[in-house]
């Protein structure tokens, strides 16, 4: 069970990178898919303080988990439930980060990493940086930020 319960956390943080990758960021290619788009994650990028709009609803939140609960009950069977307790435990881990490095001022130490990791996507860079409760899948799929390098004269670039 320990180790579904790894698994299902590793595997969420996957879900986590896709989905926002290719599903919040598509390349809409209709103007139903550039509104829906828009609605469902680029309003989030204009206005990224809004608490309103950090989470999903909560009604489509379990109808996901639904569909992931059976998507999963198909290929594990019975070890479903160890899988899924990580699963949506890495879930719950996403949500908690994505709202505290929107909301809270954060701590030098504490999520001081993913919080600027994140802010890199939402106001530099939008195309990269995909990973909000890690970074791991940015490098493994090549799109970390590029780094920031400061100039004598306290210029920021991007190398």
């Amino acid at each position: 069970m320990i180790i579904l319960f790894f698994a299902g956390l590793f595997v969420f943080t996957l879900v986590e990178y896709l989905m926002h990758r290719y599903v919040y960021h598509i390349k809409p290619h209709t103007h139903t898919m550039e509104d829906m788009s828009y609605k469902m994650h680029g309003v989030h990028h204009d206005y990224p303080k809004d608490k309103k709009r950090l989470a999903m609803p909560p009604i489509l939140a379990l109808i996901l988990a639904t569909l992931f609960f059976i998507l999963y009950r198909v290929i594990l069977g019975d070890l479903v439930f160890g899988f899924l307790a990580g699963f949506l435990m890495g879930c719950t881990i996403y949500l908690t980060i994505h709202y505290s490095v929107h909301i809270f001022r954060v701590h030098k130490k504490f999520l001081k990493t993913l919080w600027y990791h994140h802010a890199v996507h939402h106001y530099r860079q939008p195309n990269k940086a995909f990973g909000v409760s890690s970074p791991l899948w940015d490098y493994v799929f090549n799109t970390m930020p590029k780094l920031r390098t400061e100039t004598k004269e306290g210029q920021f670039i991007d190398d």
